[in-house]
């Protein structure tokens, strides 16, 4: 007998939130697409059985919860067609970035919530979207219900941050196959802040601009080479004088997935400190973040 062909497997995080079931719609709407498998997870989290102040909460009360959560999640992903045969829930004990983390392993694709608000909380990004983005063996998606309440994919337009490190390319890569899968434009951003003195920039006007056309041919060389290989997609390289925080959370909005990479000696990659989490909390688009 013929051994049946694994398909790829999806899993998302629920946790009841908005963000969470934003996360399902995303996630539900790639599986269809793609014809995977999709395990809907939430963790309870250990921790929480000992609570603060002396509080000790029942597993049992937990566990009923996460299987509420779960069944509602559920609901949304049959409703909007994913086959019941691949369709799984699970509730599983242990710290949600945790066991996403080991569940990335298996997984093709993680996608959660991001659970960042308005005001000054927003300055903040939830702790499990930033330890799975950390630790995860697989791509992720993090995706927020107020900054993205519509299907993914209207805009047209998929951004990708650049640095200049030499090394690898699967990040620069793998936003040309989104936008190939997604019938979209690639725009390939590199933000270079001029350094500052304490005397004021350290750069004249005529450095600065040198600076930017080599840096923009150097780009420009790696993203020609890349779209050998993916015909279909236009492309259009970016390069300014700005923080790339600024730059790139004020393109989000005109995205509908902007592609960063962890790592620091890729191209491209940021690694997981300021301006990773800065994006993931401010930026107006969905992210799809490769190690």
């Amino acid at each position: 007998m013929m051994e049946e062909k694994k398909l790829p497997l999806i899993v998302v995080g629920v946790d009841g939130s908005e963000d969470g079931l934003r996360a399902v719609r995303f996630g539900a709407g790639t599986s269809l697409a793609f014809g995977t498998e999709l395990l809907l997870v939430h963790a309870v989290d250990d921790a929480m059985l000992a609570g603060a102040w002396g509080v000790v909460y029942d597993p049992e009360v937990l566990q009923n919860a996460g299987a509420t959560a779960n069944e509602q999640a559920k609901e949304v992903a049959l409703e909007m067609g994913v086959p019941e045969d691949r369709l799984r829930t699970e509730v599983v004990l242990g710290s949600p970035g945790g066991v996403l983390g080991r569940l990335s392993e298996v997984a093709d694709l993680i996608v959660v919530g991001r659970r960042s608000v308005s005001g000054l909380e927003r300055m903040f990004v939830g702790s499990t979207s930033v330890s799975v983005v950390a630790n995860a063996a697989c791509p992720v998606v993090v995706i927020s219900a107020a900054s993205t309440p519509k299907p993914v994919g209207g805009l047209g337009l998929v951004g990708v941050g650049l640095n200049t490190s030499p090394g690898k390319h699967e990040t620069l890569e793998e936003a040309f196959k989104y936008a190939k899968r997604q019938n979209a434009r690639l725009e390939i951003v590199h933000a270079l802040q001029p350094p500052i003195g304490i005397f004021g920039p350290k750069m004249s006007p005529d450095e600065l601009e040198e600076q930017l056309e080599f840096t923009r041919g150097g780009i420009e060389a790696v993203a020609k080479s890349m779209a050998e290989k993916y015909p279909e997609v236009a492309y259009e390289v970016v390069v300014v004088a700005d923080s790339p925080i600024n730059e790139l959370v004020s393109r989000s909005a005109r995205y509908d997935m902007l592609v960063l990479g962890t790592s620091d000696s890729g191209i491209p990659g940021f690694g997981l400190g300021g301006l990773l989490r800065g994006l993931m909390a401010h930026a107006s688009c969905p992210l799809l973040i490769i190690d």
